[in-house]
């Protein structure tokens, strides 16, 4: 029985082993969707990376990943944006991430205050708080806020809006409804307390301003609230509609020589590799998602579609081969290929469902103005690009070509050493009663926990529990401090085994010292004696191995006893305990039905509140829709001569390339006539240019003749018409006179002498040309 119960436990211990092994061997998946980011900094907050003891402070837009922690000192506060959700920090506060991928977010708070917003909860989707007592998991969008006072070994959980369960060992779980507030000890799920939510402090009304801020953020009308960063946009850009390309933001007054992707450095994360990591305040949206674009000689950024959902990508450039690194910001409708493996569904979402063209030309490919280059070595330190950039000139760039990321970092000494924050070191907390280890709850949903098994002794971990629980059983040696719960799928589990295999090794010893009897008989007395003494003591020796080994045995099951009467015991306190509270429980059971009553009624009022909001966001989606066809019709034909035109440059710029070729393959062929082929080449241009100016001169002499000589004619036109109109005028007066002459009795001049009087005679103006 003692054999059997011995294999079993050190079966249990073997399997987290092995199934970090298989992981180790799986091949790598795709890498997460989304990250977190310090948004806001109030007083000292430390950073410590994944696989890092340093404290350092934090640097400005570094993406934070699983195995990160924060720590607040006191007095300061910081908040997180993970997704959509917001996690936000009270003062000598510890938090670890835990797990942030597609489908979970898993955060550890070891001590201190921690108010997190979860704003959207999808399905299959699971946001989960862990502690040294429970694991919180949210049900529904809401407002949690979780105290962990690490010294007397307790959680409070407060349910500001929303609804979740708490979960403790041996799968107990307890539904918390919105407005409840209970407090937690032990990983049993003991209730020491339980009342509705107190009214606001300073830290909720703080998290609630932060609430309203984000609530009113001009960005979120622009892009999804899963875009890490948009916050900080709205201070310093401005937003826009563009006809083709839809909103797109501009960045206030940005310096000299601005560009995309040069103002920061590189630094190596995994599981990603090269990420940018950018200096301005705002500078974290639009480098990992969207692209930019020039609108009128100004950088802009593109987010894309609204309805999408948001991928993070570590730096959305393409790199230039050559001797230095160089690298130049996508425009949209450019596709991104990473420098790692990814699935076609994955490099499907991250590109927008874009086509992959490797041979593709880009639109900065050969605008020295958007390409920024740096010495290799500066790349692999992380030096700040804007310090050492080079500048690429235009012909170089004619040939170049685009090429993978570069290669995996070498053992070079940074450009400058994390600066060190001057703050306490997070205190380790008090030893408790009972083991002080994180629950990790499944990704199961939280209907249906998966059952556990009860306790085992101390000596020994349980039977049926799970490999994660193994690597902590209730009196493991020299445990973790509570600042590192353990993970879903944690490789630490590794290193508990190490005592039990050491006592196996120490039990197999004895038997490889039992005295071995010899075979071969000695031919002298003198030599039997030896053996016979070497013998008995070894038998001696063996003797007091045995006992010793009996010795143990016996301080072993002496343990055992006492601590078996400890857990009697301990079962008798919880049993009186359970009386006590026992007739609290019913009151406290009508109090949870009418907070889940009343979570129930919130729920629909806010699932009423949501559809109505999309059926408000549809119909002005149609609307901008419409607009947008209408908009992209009339851009047709703007469309059609633009390629009509860049196709006449190409033309253009073909005939040229062709032209400096065989220029080059002559001057290859007579070198002793370059110099004079140049001269003139150059001679020749200047008399083209003397040609050209000349033409436009007599061009422009020509065309003043010619407009003297139409003023000319205006002129004699006009004179003409003024002489014949005062000839009509005259006409018509000597015919009046002749008429008033018939009249009177006078003879008609114009019957008299008609044939032999000239026309001056009688007073008829004569014009110098025919009239027109």
């Amino acid at each position: 029985m003692k054999s059997a119960r011995y294999y079993r436990c050190l079966l249990v211990l073997l399997l987290p082993l092995g199934a970090a092994l298989y992981a180790h061997a799986a091949p790598q998946a795709d890498p997460p969707w989304r990250v977190a980011r310090l948004n806001v900094a109030e007083g000292a907050v430390a950073f410590a990376p994944a696989g890092d003891t340093e404290w350092t402070e934090v640097p400005r837009n570094r993406p934070l990943v699983r195995g990160d922690r924060l720590w607040t000192d006191k007095g300061s506060r910081a908040e997180i944006q993970a997704g959509s959700s917001a996690v936000r920090m009270d003062g000598s506060t510890q938090l670890e991430i835990i797990a942030l991928d597609d489908q979970s977010a898993q955060l550890s708070v070891t001590q201190g205050t921690v108010y997190v917003r979860v704003r959207s909860l999808p399905e299959l989707e699971n946001f989960e708080i862990d502690t040294p007592n429970l694991a919180y998991r949210a049900a529904y969008p809401g407002d949690y806020r979780i105290d962990v006072d690490a010294a007397n070994g307790t959680t409070r959980v407060t349910i500001h809006s929303g609804t979740g369960a708490a979960y403790g060992e041996g799968g107990q779980m307890v539904a918390l409804g919105g407005g409840q507030q209970v407090t937690f000890r032990t990983k049993g799920l003991v209730q020491l307390a339980s009342q509705e939510s107190p009214p606001q402090d300073n830290f909720d009304r703080w998290a609630a301003e932060r609430n309203r801020r984000e609530d009113q953020s001009i960005s979120a009308r622009y892009v999804p609230r899963e875009v890490v960063g948009y916050q900080q946009l709205d201070a310093h850009g401005q937003w826009s509609q563009d006809a083709t390309l839809g909103a797109v933001w501009t960045p206030h007054s940005p310096p000299a020589n601005w560009a995309p992707y040069r103002n920061g450095h590189w630094e190596w994360i995994d599981p990603w590799g090269w990420t940018w990591i950018d200096d301005a305040v705002w500078g974290f949206a639009p480098f990992h998602y969207g692209r930019w674009t020039q609108i009128n000689s100004r950088w802009a950024w593109v987010p894309g579609r609204m309805g999408l959902k948001p991928v993070y990508a570590p730096a959305l450039v393409a790199f230039i081969g050559g001797s230095n690194v160089a690298w130049f910001p996508l425009a949209p409708g450019e596709a991104w290929q990473p420098g790692y493996a990814a699935s076609p569904v994955y490099m499907s979402n991250v590109n927008r469902n874009l086509t992959v063209q490797p041979n593709a030309t880009y639109a900065f490919q050969r605008n020295p103005e958007a390409l920024t280059a740096i010495p290799a070595e500066d790349f692999q330190r992380g030096t700040p690009a804007k310090a050492g950039w080079l500048r690429v000139a235009a012909n170089v760039l004619t040939n170049a070509k685009v090429v993978p990321p570069p290669a995996v970092p070498q053992r070079i000494a940074p450009a400058a050493a994390p600066r060190a924050v001057a703050v306490a070191r997070p205190p380790q907390p008090a030893p408790t009663a009972g083991p002080v280890a994180p629950v990790i709850v499944a990704a199961a949903p939280a209907a249906a926990p998966a059952p556990a098994a009860p306790p085992a002794p101390a000596a020994m971990p349980a039977k049926a529990a799970p490999p994660a629980s193994a690597a902590a059983p209730a009196k493991a040696a020299a445990p973790a401090p509570v600042a590192a719960p353990a993970k879903s799928a944690p490789p630490a589990p590794a290193a508990a085994p190490a005592p039990v295999l050491a006592t196996v090794q120490q039990r197999a010893q004895p038997a490889a010292t039992t005295p071995q009897v010899p075979r071969v008989q000695q031919p002298t007395v003198q030599a039997q004696a030896q053996a016979q003494a070497q013998a008995k003591l070894q038998a001696e020796q063996a003797r007091r191995e045995q006992s010793a080994r009996r010795e143990q045995e016996a301080k072993r099951e002496q343990l055992a006893r006492r601590e078996q009467a400890a857990r009697r015991e301990e079962l008798a306190r919880r049993a009186e305990r359970a009386q006590r509270e026992q007739f609290a429980q019913r009151e406290q059971d009508k109090r949870r039905a009418e907070s889940a009553r009343r979570a129930e009624l919130a729920k629909r009022e806010e699932i009423a509140r949501r559809e109505e909001l999309a059926r408000r966001e549809l119909a002005r989606r149609e609307l901008l829709a419409k607009r947008a066809e209408k908009q992209k019709l009339e851009q047709q034909a703007r469309r059609a001569e633009q390629a009509r035109r860049e196709a006449l440059a190409q033309r253009e710029e073909a005939q040229r390339r062709e032209a400096h070729a065989q220029h080059v393959e002559q001057a290859r062929k007579a070198a002793d006539q370059e110099a004079q082929a140049l001269r003139d080449a150059r001679a020749k241009r200047e008399r083209e240019e003397a040609a050209a100016k000349e033409r436009e001169q007599r061009e422009l002499a020509q065309r003043e003749a010619q407009q003297r000589e139409v003023a000319r004619r205006d002129a004699e036109l006009r004179q003409q018409q003024a002489l014949a109109e005062q000839w009509r005028r005259d006409r018509a007066a000597w015919e009046q006179q002749q008429r008033d002459r018939r009249n009177n009795g006078r003879p008609d001049l114009r019957e008299v002498d008609r044939r032999n009087r000239s026309p001056e005679s009688r007073g008829i103006p004569i014009l110098s040309q025919p009239m027109s």
